[in-house]
This record gives C-alpha cells, structure tokens and sequence, in this order.
C-alpha cells in the first residue's frame, strides 16, 4: 500500500507538470485541453464503468454546466501560457478559491480570516499581472477567466457532490462534458486538435495522464488518511513546482517579481478555503 504522505509528494509532482507539459506540447490551448480530456476523461469514464457508477440521469443532466465550465477554464488557462510565464499563469489561475470565497461573501459574508485571503490573494493576482512578473495583458485576462470558471466549475461540483453524487458520477459525466463542448468548439473554429505535429504527440498524451493520474487521482487517495485542508494545501503549491520544473526542463527562470505575487496568492486562495468558523458546507 502506498504510504499517504508519498501519494501527496506523487500527486504534487503530477499536478506541477500540466503547466510544463503544455509548454513543451506547443500547441493552443484548445487543442491541448482536448487532448489532456481525452486520455484523462477517457481513463475516468473506463473506471467508472468497471465500478459500476455511470451516471444516473438527475446527475447526468446537473453536471452539465460543470462540464462547461471545466471546458473553458482547461482552453483559457491553457492558452494563457503561449502569452505569459508560467509561474504568472498559474499563479494567477490558482486564484479560484479566492474567487470562490468572494463569490460567498456576496451572499451572507465571510469570516475575517477568510475575507482577508481574499484581499491577499486578488492583491497576489494585480502582482502577477504585470510586466514584471512575466505577464502580458491577453495571458493575463485569459488566466484570470480561467480562474473564473474554475470556480464556476467547483462550486457547480460541490452541490451536486453535497446531493449525493459520487466522484466517479460527476467526474465521469464533467469530462465527457467537457470532452463533447471542446470538440464542438473546435469544429466551429476551425482548429484541429485530433491531428497535432508529431512531435507533439506524447507531450499532450502525457498532459492527460500525469496531471490526472498522478495528480488527481493520489489527491483522492490522500483524502481517506488526511483532511481535506491538507490535501488542498498541497494542491495549492502547485504553482511552485510548475515553475520550479520550467526552470529545470525548460531554462524558464521564475521572473523575480513574480516570487511575492506568487506567495501573496497561494497564500490567500489557503485562508480562503480554510474554514475559519464557516460552515462545513462552505468548504470547497
């Protein structure tokens, strides 16, 4: 059995090269999203009919949105990374938790530790959005919307998850989801993402298995040893472990400025989630 704290270490390593994986794929972001739904949500489907947990139909028609919103947060944030760093980029989309926080203040408040991540973690996002950091102005309004609908995309997940619906339920039905609306996209666009350049190839097959099957899937696994604050936590480090493999695969040095903007919004998207005398229910 795999000790949980290796899993975590796994999991960190496999969530870290999604942003690398891309950059050395080369494509848009579009195709590179379909690509990592294709063997990803390929994978997951497969699992969830050997487990016998295909969708019911009330779960089917609720996850639809969410597999919208996982469309376009995989595509923008994708396509974020042809025009900034990678530190800026996924620096900025792991804003999400702040996002999500906010969007909870607007109906009923928050706590003041989680109210105060919110200010660090948009104030880590103004930092990452500039020149300095890496950033330009379109990777930056593209990160940004990916951290939009990937709120949009966890807080559609948590009612359904809250309703009852396995994970194997909902993931099954949001990638395939997500799978559907991207092919759709993409034949309305134009773009052709089943035929890359061969040199591509394994970098977008690896960009659905190691973020998904090392990442994704030893996170769940360390959520039966350990509580979900510090399953997230890890999580949320991804950021530096993207930049930390740019560096050394790909020579992308982390743009200094990019360090505090970094720290402020891992560090507020952190005290956003943590419960801080709110509601189990309101925790992502």
């Amino acid at each position: 059995m795999l000790p949980p704290w290796l899993a975590l270490g796994v999991a960190l390593l496999g969530i870290s090269t999604a942003a690398p994986l891309a950059r050395l794929a080369a494509v848009d972001g579009a195709t590179a999203a379909w690509w990592r739904l294709l063997v990803g949500g390929g994978v997951t489907l497969a699992a969830a009919l050997l487990a016998g947990q295909l969708p019911r139909g009330s779960v089917a028609l609720r996850s639809l949105p969410g597999g919208v919103f996982l469309a376009a947060h995989l595509a923008l944030w994708l396509e974020s990374l042809r025009y900034m760093s990678i530190a800026s980029s996924t620096g900025i989309v792991v804003s999400y938790p702040v996002i999500a926080a906010a969007y909870e203040a607007l109906h009923g408040g928050l706590p003041p530790r989680r109210l105060l991540g919110v200010v660090l973690g948009f104030a880590g996002v103004a930092v990452l959005s500039t020149p300095w950091a890496g950033a330009t102005l379109p990777g930056s309004l593209l990160a940004l919307a990916g951290a939009f609908t990937a709120a949009a995309y966890f807080l559609t997940g948590r009612r359904l998850r809250v309703s009852g619906a396995t994970t194997l339920e909902y993931t099954a039905t949001v990638y395939t989801t997500a799978f559907l609306v991207l092919t759709v996209y993409c034949l309305a666009a134009g773009v052709e993402p089943w035929s890359p350049r061969p040199g591509s190839l394994p970098y977008l097959v690896a960009l659905g298995l190691a973020p998904m099957l090392m990442g994704h899937t030893m996170l769940n696994y360390a959520l039966a040893y350990y509580p979900a604050s510090i399953v997230t936590g890890v999580a949320l480090l991804e950021p530096y472990g993207a930049s930390l493999i740019a560096w050394l695969v790909l020579g992308e040095e982390p743009p200094p400025a990019s360090i505090p903007g970094l720290l402020l919004t891992v560090s507020g998207a952190w005290l956003a989630l943590s419960p801080g005398g709110a509601s189990r229910r309101r925790r992502l």
